[in-house]
């Protein structure tokens, strides 16, 4: 969580352009009118607070991506560029169970990140349900690609089933994630034989609403609370109870707090998740 200005900062020109510039790359556009319509849902005393948590966000843009990508792959022991260097055969495949999901977004980045994207290179990027035919061995890598986990609630259950059944023979797997919380990568470390790589790791203190977050007061945190019931009653925290601030350039995750991302009668969030 990046560090806010100090309070009573003026909502300047200045200052809106340096937002719209940060999260210029989301798929929904951010625009300075968007933000100022988002800036007016919150009462007029409360649109210092509400600033100073657009200038918290940790925007992962497009470049920071690939950045991480190709950091990521480079941390795995056995991988090398030439073939003929490799350790075992390699497959990659994202980390989804059905069509549409993050996943398959991430395997498009990852492999334009990693210069891999040319027509040789095709046989090492598969579908999860293809593995089974790969007949992949102890000896083998399989890389399976996301981009984040707040909770490992969805990596574990989709591990659970289908995909620990596709690899029968046990080869070495990796789960690939752009950022996830210090929590989800031991509960997936704990509950599935995946080893996770990832790029950034959160903590309480990326948590807006844990007490290790220094940056909001506790009477500041009760009144962000407030609205983020008035997103979701369901998840004011966000899902898992959360409370990031990350929002990635294809997608709001739902375990950052829903008065960024939540759409609907009550409130219209900045990055919306859906179309």
């Amino acid at each position: 969580m990046k560090r806010p200005l100090a309070a009573g900062t003026g909502i300047s020109l200045p200052r809106i352009s340096d937002w719209v510039d940060n999260f210029g790359s989301y798929r929904h556009q951010v625009t300075d009118a968007k933000i100022e319509r988002w800036l007016r849902q919150f009462a007029s005393r409360d649109q210092d607070l509400a600033a100073r948590l657009l200038d918290v966000i940790d925007f992962v843009g497009h470049t920071q991506m690939s950045q991480l990508f190709r950091q990521m792959l480079g941390a795995i022991p056995g991988w090398n560029r030439n073939p003929k260097q490799r350790h075992g055969r390699w497959r990659f495949a994202p980390y989804s169970t059905s069509a549409g999901q993050s996943g398959d977004a991430m395997i498009h980045s990852f492999r334009l990140a990693n210069n891999l994207d040319g027509k040789v290179n095709d046989e090492l990027f598969i579908r999860p349900r293809d593995l089974l035919s790969e007949q992949l061995q102890a000896d083998d890598t399989v890389v399976l690609i996301d981009d984040f986990s707040g909770t490992g609630q969805q990596v574990c259950e989709s591990w659970e089933r289908p995909l620990q059944e596709l690899l029968p023979s046990e080869p070495r797997s990796f789960i690939m994630l752009l950022a996830a919380s210090a929590a989800a990568r031991q509960r997936i470390i704990d509950q599935t034989p995946l080893r996770p790589i990832i790029g950034f790791q959160l903590n309480h203190a990326d948590n807006i609403f844990h007490a290790a977050c220094t940056h909001f007061s506790k009477a500041e945190k009760n009144v962000l609370l407030q609205y983020c019931r008035k997103a979701s009653g369901r998840n004011p925290g966000g899902f898992g109870d959360c409370g990031f601030v990350v929002v990635f350039a294809h997608r709001c995750p739902n375990n950052s707090i829903p008065i960024f991302h939540k759409k609907g009668r009550n409130w219209s969030g900045l990055f919306p998740r859906h179309d």
